[in-house]
């Protein structure tokens, strides 16, 4: 019988979770950089991904284990595109590795919206 890591320093985040924290990092980077105006433009696009399904589906199935599609990550990016290119491509680099894990969940778009959120506050003078 083969040995398991069951515990220990190896056992929270797992090789392709670096290369997200990464992709996170460089999205806040993009967003603090961003006009308040623009970053008000991408909140918007985010959340529309987000709350999508509550606005035209049944209110009572909406969760955050709910899975968003890759038309809406791709809506999405054609929004962001003319704010800034930038923020489009690393957001289409994230949600490419999210859909590519199987990971892609309104819970994990949640997190980004507040990680984004916290970047502003923490680089507002």
């Amino acid at each position: 019988m083969g040995k398991t890591n069951v515990g220990g320093p190896n056992a929270g985040l797992q090789p392709d979770d670096f290369k997200l924290r990464k992709l996170v990092a460089n999205l806040g980077n993009a967003y603090v950089r961003l006009a308040a105006r623009d970053r008000r433009k991408v909140m918007r696009a985010l959340k529309q991904i987000t709350f999508e399904q509550f606005a035209f589906g049944n209110a009572s199935s909406v969760s955050n284990w709910d899975r968003w599609s890759k038309d809406e990550m791709k809506r999405c990016f054609l929004q962001m595109k003319p704010i800034s290119p930038k923020m489009a491509n690393d957001f289409r680099r994230w949600a490419a590795e999210l859909l590519e894990t199987g990971r892609n969940n309104r819970l994990h778009l949640n997190l980004l919206m507040g990680e984004l959120e916290f970047r502003t506050w923490i680089e507002e003078p």
